[in-house]
């Protein structure tokens, strides 16, 4: 009876079922469960129970599911046909079951029936900690007594064996997610710091921070700065002024390209774009040896040098040597002209003045002492007459004029002198004030000085006495005509006034001739005396000659004439001192080669030096950025919508801004540098200190407008909390994480779509279908009968595999996969697709996507003209080819308002194709001539009109992946089809081309969109590469490196599903099998790649035999180029094979083989003297038919080679980017020659499927062929090749 009462009390334990039938399945859960559950899902956790508790049949699949840190083993169980899944874990008891999760998904079944158990189970939802026993005896008196079979049952479905897709689906669902987290990280990483200004109130309680623009300065500088740490040797400045942002490396510094592209996406998330590739730059001087110090050590140098050679010479204060005989200078010619020559020279300044006078017989005293006063004597004094006089001489005496005055001495006496008494400017000698007089100007003024004594002395009698000294002269004329006779003479000169002899003699012997030709022109009446012969030199330096300074400069110019085209400042100083130069590199090769043309253009240039610029002769980088008013004006419009109910984030900026003080105790004690301190910090401050405040109303770069959540509002009620000037708002960064935070909401609705925060996708199978295809719906119709429908109404030219490949997709429900391998046409198939799924739908609407515009572009190319496809492509108009550029809606409104602008789009096509269809019949004519008349003219009326009329009846959508769902996306869509929300969107059709190279990130946005998904590819070709500067990096940071590895080496996620598909749902998957593009030679290189999924029909086959050796270049089905230069090319040879043995050069990172460089420049000279090419070239039509592409597998080859070829008609790329481009000659080169026969990543087949599919009429491989023929797979494409060596083509080339 106490039984029969706790079952009444409990009875939701018990069953009603009474015997074996039905399992009891106990489900074990906990009130965190529920609330997990209840955290993201549209339905409760309550009313999930409700509605799976009961008998049912259920089907059980074993799988694993990964954890944070262990990998967990559960169940994943089916109920019926009931649109529920539920996972769950064996409980401790090992007979009931815990932790359910569950899924919206109609869970399909494995193929293979030992992967499944199905059993009737009566379902009982429980507590965590109910007791086993009382479950057991509640489930009927049969199962108190088989608890064992309970039990086994459990063993027996955690021991079936998982079924390959389920491991294949956690993998891919892993991988998804590991982008997602990535992308979450980077979304964090890339929040901005703004600082606030000053803060406003709004109506309706909203707030008005407006920012402090130093701040979003110092953001980009930051991100800049934090891109470039660690990937630099040079010290980094970053300057933001003015909307200029240069960036300058203290030293040349090589940028890797991939750091490039990040800054420029940096630099374009703040609206700025990177005006030319960064340039490297020394600067420096060329100058005159003149500095005085360094001409005071030459000085002395040379002082050093005459010790050594054992002479000691006399030098006086001026510097100028007096040397003992001609010889000692020649020690110093010897020594500057060997060490010093350019800088100075000796001079030789030897000056010896010999004075000319009358001779004693030649003075007749008479006439000059005839008009003397009485009293004056005249007296001989050697060579001079002394007049003595009482009074001043007239200066116009006779005396004055036929001979030199000399001077006068003046004495004047008291008759008792007093010595304490002075008087101006005299000496007192024998009782008497003295002067001396020479200047014979002052001789006028004696009188003066005679009235000075007489004033002080006025009551003594005063008495005075001049002497006059004269030199007896010769008479000018006699002196003029002696110069004359002299003139010009460089060692010999007449100074008239002196009266003398200069002599500048070159030695002594040169002195003693010119002793004997003065003294023969001298008469008797002339007496001289030649002084002794004294040598003296000078060093004179000759910087201080501005006539040599600029002489020098003119030789450096001429030196440097054929080079000025590396220099952009060549500036010679007012002073003729310097010459200032500036000259740009690209790289190290190129710095050193212009650094030996300057110096040794200077090497036969004496007395000049170049100084570098900071002593830097490595050189500077610099680059710049500048704000784009076309990017400012884009964000301002995407800020207005896409930062919207964004979260906003608010720090106390006194504090945050206190984390920069690091005190020196602190940093000596720590292993870290100061701004390695500092930004730990910040980053810890930010995750434990910011406070969300509520969302963003509005944003603008200037400023945001915050509804603030109630919490704050009751806060800053209370002034609890203050928003203040100087306090950070941290928001998501700008530019590039728009499109980010796109993707993250793509990602989360195929991942989980069941939260109740995100839209599910507009299919809702489709997080099922894309990660395992048993979930995508199967065609049930007979598929030859619809490929008859098909071919009666197609409109293109389609070969069976290309009809089956677009009636599996037009008739597909959720998901068809298409693969195509090179050429073998998916473009005509894409078309044809979009024009049946029309035709079943006039009302569809179609979304045709691709990674790059190229792809996209050259879809709309094959749908131009076709009746009842009207596309638009979206993306800016100057990034699109022509062929998707006339279908812009902004290239058709700029023509429906002016004519004149973008003459060549879809609605002018549109109007054209209507005004050819109007009849021409004369009986119909007065009622259609006025309006044919009309749309012939075009008026803006007639352009507007139909532009609105197109408009609305677009049905085709074209854009990149990254345009999909971005706010100009939403726009177009909303002016085209209506709705107002981005969950308003949706596609009957999303096409996505390329995909094989797409990441999930690229995927996503477009998948959510589409009802149904056509996803073309090919898995044999190049997977996707992850962006190694983001979501990779971003996944290590936050703990997941294995994860970002095994991200990196991921197959692309339509490989994986292809390959499933082909095994579960054979009707949907397509392969096409016959190229059009390459002649049949070149396709027999890759052919090999292609056996297994062409098995049934032969392999890869060549679709234009029959017109592929037509020699007519105008013929479209011709692959023939008609070159020939034996022995390297024929017109019968479409592959080449040049083998080369040069060993590869690390660069590190990458590697360049010069010996294939080599290669390529003589094949690209053999092609142009070869016969036939100019004819090839220039029947060619399209500018990119005549381009010759050049491939390599390696970046730093690809560097050199578009280095090397800068602005030559060449497509040159790595391997990577020219997948999806084709050419009619294309060069590979292999790079890899090492004796380990080592050939890297070039082995990979999807690497080598893309270089030798890129070509149409000839592919020329460069490479080892040795080595390369060691790996399996390039055996089989050489065996298809002529090989030619590396010897032969040298000999071809003339």
């Amino acid at each position: 009876m106490a039984e029969l009462d706790l079952r009444l009390l409990e009875s939701n334990i018990y069953s009603n079922v009474e015997d074996c039938e039905a399992l009891p399945l106990f489900v074990r859960y906990t009130s965190d469960d529920a609330k997990f559950h209840d955290k993201d899902a549209t339905v409760s956790f309550e009313d999930t129970v409700a509605q799976l508790s009961g008998t049912h049949m259920c089907y059980l699949i074993h799988r694993r599911q990964k954890g944070r840190n262990k990998v967990y083993e559960e169940l994943a169980i089916k109920f019926d046909e009931l649109p529920f899944c539920m996972t769950a874990q064996l409980a401790r008891d090992e007979c009931t079951l815990r932790a359910p999760h569950f899924t919206v998904k109609n869970m399909v079944l494995p193929e293979e029936k030992d992967q499944f158990i199905v059993r009737k189970c009566e379902v009982r939802f429980v507590d965590l900690y109910e007791d086993p026993f009382k479950l057991i005896n509640g489930a009927g008196p049969y199962w108190v007594g088989h608890v064992q079979e309970i039990t086994q049952f459990m063993k027996d479905c955690f021991s079936l064996p998982i079924p390959p897709i389920e491991i294949q689906i956690e993998e891919d669902k892993e991988m998804w997610q590991a982008c997602l987290d990535g992308l979450n990280a980077l979304l964090e990483n890339k929040r901005d710091l703004i600082k606030i200004q000053h803060i406003s109130k709004q109506k309706g309680g909203l707030l008005k921070l407006d920012f402090d623009m130093d701040s979003y300065a110092q953001n980009l500088n930051n991100a800049i700065t934090d891109e470039l740490k660690g990937k630099c040797e040079s010290e980094t400045n970053v300057s933001i002024d003015n909307g200029e942002c240069l960036i300058t490396f203290d030293s040349y510094q090589s940028i890797p390209e991939d750091t490039i592209e990040s800054l420029k996406t940096i630099g374009r998330d703040y609206c700025y774009q990177a005006d030319s590739e960064p340039t490297n730059t020394v600067s420096g001087k060329i100058v005159i040896i003149s500095d005085s110090e360094e001409l005071a050590s030459i000085t002395s140098s040379i002082d050093t040098e005459l010790t050594e050679f054992g002479v000691n010479l006399q030098k006086d204060e001026s510097g100028e040597f007096l040397l003992a005989t001609d010889k000692d200078i020649v020690y110093l010619q010897k020594i500057v002209d060997t060490h010093y020559k350019g800088v100075a020279e000796v001079v030789c300044t030897t000056k010896l003045i010999m004075p000319l006078t009358p001779s004693p017989d030649s003075v007749d005293r008479n006439s000059f002492s005839d008009d003397l006063p009485e009293d004056a004597q005249v007296t001989p004094h050697g060579k001079h007459f002394v007049v003595t006089s009482k009074r001043p001489l007239d200066t116009e005496l006779s005396i004055f004029k036929k001979l030199c005055f000399a001077s006068c001495m003046i004495s004047v006496a008291p008759k008792q002198i007093d010595t304490n008494v002075e008087i101006e400017g005299s000496n007192i000698k024998n009782n008497a004030y003295t002067w001396i007089v020479n200047n014979p100007l002052e001789l006028s003024k004696l009188g003066r000085l005679f009235n000075l004594v007489r004033k002080n002395y006025s009551n003594q009698y005063v008495n005075s006495t001049y002497h006059y000294a004269f030199a007896s002269q010769i008479e000018k004329s006699v002196l003029a005509e002696l110069k004359l006779n002299n003139y010009g003479k460089t060692s010999l000169s007449i100074d008239v006034p002196r009266s003398c002899v200069i002599f500048s003699p070159k030695s002594q012997e040169d002195y003693s001739t010119l002793k004997e030709d003065i003294f023969a022109q001298l008469d008797e009446a002339i007496y001289a005396e030649a002084p002794e012969y004294q040598p003296t030199a000078k060093i004179e330096f000759l910087c201080e000659n501005e006539e040599y300074r600029r002489s020098v400069f003119e030789k450096v110019n001429v030196a440097l004439a054929n080079k000025r085209g590396n220099f952009t400042t060549n500036r010679l100083s007012k002073d003729a001192r310097e010459l200032k130069f500036v000259f740009n590199f690209k790289d190290i090769d190129e710095r050193e080669n212009i650094e030996t043309i300057i110096e040794e253009a200077l090497a036969s240039i004496h007395g000049i030096k170049i100084l570098y610029d900071g002593n830097n002769n490595k050189g500077v980088t610099q680059w710049s950025l500048s704000e784009d008013l076309s990017l400012l004006q884009e964000l301002d419009r995407k800020l207005q919508s896409d930062f919207r109910n964004e979260n906003i984030n608010l720090i106390n900026g006194s504090s945050y801004d206190k984390l920069s003080e690091v005190d020196e105790e602190e940093l000596a004690h720590s292993q870290y540098s100061k701004e390695s301190i500092i930004r730990r910090r910040r980053r810890q401050f930010l995750q434990r200190n910011s406070l969300s405040i509520g969302n963003c109303v509005r944003r603008t770069r200037d400023y945001a407008i915050i509804e603030p959540s109630e919490d704050i509002l009751e806060l800053l009620s209370s002034k609890e909390l203050k928003i203040v000037a100087g306090d950070y708002i941290q928001f998501p960064a700008m530019g590039e994480t728009m499109e980010l935070m796109r993707q993250n909401k793509a990602m989360n609705r195929i991942l989980k779509p069941e939260s109740k925060y995100n839209h599910r996708p507009i299919n809702p199978n489709l997080p099922n279908f894309i990660f395992d295809p048993k979930y995508a719906g199967e065609t049930m119709v007979d598929l030859n009968a619809a490929m008859e429908d098909f071919r009666s109404h197609k409109i293109g030219n389609l070969n069976d595999r290309q009809l089956e490949a677009v009636t599996k997709s037009v008739l597909a429900k959720d998901l068809a996969l298409i693969q195509g391998p090179p050429g073998t046409g998916k473009t005509t198939v894409i078309a044809e697709i979009i024009w049946q799924e029309i035709r079943k739908n006039s009302d569809c609407r179609i979304l045709l996507t691709s990674q790059t515009n190229l792809a996209v572009d050259n879809a709309l190319e094959r749908l131009q003209g076709q009746a009842g496809i009207r596309p638009v492509r979206i993306g800016k108009p100057d990034k699109l080819e022509p062929e998707g550029r006339r279908f812009s809606l902004p290239v058709m409104d700029s023509w429906a308002q002016d004519s004149k602008n973008s003459d060549d789009n879809a609605t002018r096509i549109w109007i054209d194709r209507i005004v050819k269809k109007i009849s021409n019949d004369p009986k119909y004519s007065s009622a259609i001539s006025s309006w044919k008349n009309e749309l012939e003219v075009k008026d803006k009326h007639s352009r507007t009109e139909f532009s609105r009329l197109y408009r609305s009846n677009v049905n085709l959508v074209a854009a990149t992946c990254s345009i999909c769902g971005s706010r100009d996306f939403m726009e177009s869509y909303s002016d085209m089809f209506g709705g107002s929300e981005r969950s308003d969107m949706f596609f009957d059709v999303v096409i996505m081309d390329e995909a094989s190279k797409a990441t999930p990130l690229e995927m996503a946005v477009p998948l959510v969109l589409g009802k149904k998904i056509i996803v073309i590819g090919d898995h044999k070709q190049l997977p996707p590469m992850m962006d190694e500067n983001t979501i990779d990096s971003a996944l290590e940071k936050i703990g997941k490196k294995d994860i970002a590895e095994k991200l990196q080496k991921a197959e692309s996620q339509f490989k994986r599903l292809f390959e499933a598909a082909a095994k579960v749902r054979k009707t949907i998957v397509a392969t096409l099998d016959t190229q059009y593009r390459m002649h049949e030679q070149i396709m027999n290189t890759i052919m090999q790649f292609y056996q297994e999924e062409l098995a049934a029909t032969g392999g890869l086959k060549c679709g234009i035999t029959e017109t592929m050796d037509i020699p007519d270049l105008a013929n479209k089905g011709s692959r023939w180029h008609g070159i020939t230069l034996n022995p390297i090319i024929e017109p019968s040879i479409h592959a080449v094979w040049i083998d080369v043995h040069t060993p590869e050069t690390y660069l590190s990172p990458g590697y360049k083989n010069e010996g294939e460089l080599k290669a390529i420049d003589l094949v690209l000279k053999a092609l142009q003297q070869a016969d036939g090419y100019s004819e090839f070239i220039n029947a060619q039509q399209k500018p990119e038919d005549k381009e010759i592409g050049i491939i390599t597998f390696y970046s730093a080859q690809s560097r050199e080679i578009k280095k090397k070829y800068k602005g030559k008609n060449y497509r040159m790329d790595v391997v990577d980017r020219f997948q999806g481009m084709e050419r009619n000659i294309i060069i590979v080169s292999t790079v890899r020659s090492n004796p380990k026969n080592n050939i890297g990543f070039a082995k990979e087949i999807e690497r080598i499927n893309v270089a030798f599919s890129r070509a149409r009429r000839l592919l020329i491989v460069v490479g080892n062929k040795r080595q390369f023929e060691s790996n399996s797979n390039y055996a089989a494409s050489i065996a298809n090749m002529e090989t030619v060596s590396f010897e032969q083509l040298k000999d071809a080339v003339r």
